[in-house]
């Protein structure tokens, strides 16, 4: 039952912020232009804020573990190689194929990650919830920008390719959440407490509020077999192979807690973005994270649950 419970703290939040925001949405109170410039100020203020406390207030020497970082590292580019080898023998338009690979390869982690790591395990020791996200967003962004052009010949130049790595708030924040830490620079704790922990608090509920409102399901019908098979390779045989190799390699706690949110979550919001910039069919792109987002929330619970009462968090 405490199994059942911790899980039900981490994923209930979720749920209804995204309901609320599709709420929101059908009442009118988000449009589509609202709803783009919240997801906007969501990702590069308030989520790179977030990532940044995390790291700044986390024990870096003994909170960080190598594995699991490792792990998520090498399942994304496993995940890519092996979504590119299968998806274009099935697929054969070529707006579609880079979108269909991101769509398993591509995770939300950035939004749910520290939440539901807080959630779980606490807010003052889950460090290497972070340090995965600054692995994940360079290697997320280059394997988007190598494979669309790749199939939509929307090239995209190596230099502003980093560049754009280098700039992306997620990475910068972290990455001065690194400094900080490593340098030993100490914040005033009325500014940490007073200013800063409350904005980065507001960055789970705008950004789920933000999906939300985003929601749009016109298209599901005409794509329903790509996302059968999105969906079900995404939340389900996906995170059973990568969260088997992390049990059975040993990790555990919260490294275990990061592996989970990274194998089980939905496809990134930023997908569909990248689609629409890059030339993919950006309908598809919606409904794959609209329909994920939805799903994920009933198979990251039930994720939770399976690995929590077998091997524990």
């Amino acid at each position: 039952m405490e199994v059942i419970r911790i899980s039900a703290i981490a994923i209930t939040p979720l749920m209804v912020f995204m309901a609320l925001g599709y709420f929101f949405q059908k009442r009118n109170y988000l449009n589509a232009q609202t709803t783009k410039q919240l997801n906007i100020v969501v990702f590069r203020f308030f989520i790179s804020l977030m990532c940044g406390e995390t790291i700044y207030k986390a024990n870096l020497r003994e909170d960080v573990e190598l594995l699991p970082v490792l792990i998520v590292a090498f399942s994304i580019l496993g995940v890519f190689i092996l979504s590119w080898m299968i998806v274009p023998r099935f697929v054969k338009d070529k707006t579609q194929i880079p979108v269909m690979i991101q769509g398993f390869y591509k995770t939300n982690y950035a939004i749910l990650g520290i939440p539901i790591a807080q959630s779980i395990c606490g807010a003052d020791n889950i460090g290497v919830v972070s340090v995965i996200a600054v692995v994940l967003v360079p290697l997320n962004n280059a394997l988007s920008a190598f494979i669309f052009e790749k199939y939509t010949g929307n090239a995209t130049s190596v230099g502003s390719l980093i560049l754009k790595i280098i700039k992306n708030p997620l990475v910068v924040g972290s990455l001065i959440g690194i400094i900080l830490n490593v340098t030993g620079v100490k914040i005033p704790s009325w500014i940490m407490t007073g200013i800063i922990a409350k904005l980065s608090a507001l960055a789970t509920p705008l950004s789920m509020i933000a999906l939300g409102a985003s929601f749009e399901f016109g298209f599901i019908k005409k794509y329903k077999t790509h996302l059968f098979w999105v969906c079900l390779g995404k939340l389900v045989i996906l995170p059973a192979i990568i969260i088997s190799i992390a049990v059975a390699l040993g990790v555990r706690h919260v490294g275990l807690v990061g592996v989970m949110i990274y194998a089980s979550a939905p496809n990134a919001v930023n997908s569909y973005s990248t689609a629409v910039a890059m030339g993919g069919d950006a309908d598809l792109a919606n409904e794959i994270v609209v329909l994920t987002s939805i799903l994920s929330m009933l198979t990251m619970f039930v994720t939770f649950i399976i690995v929590g009462s077998t091997v524990g968090f």
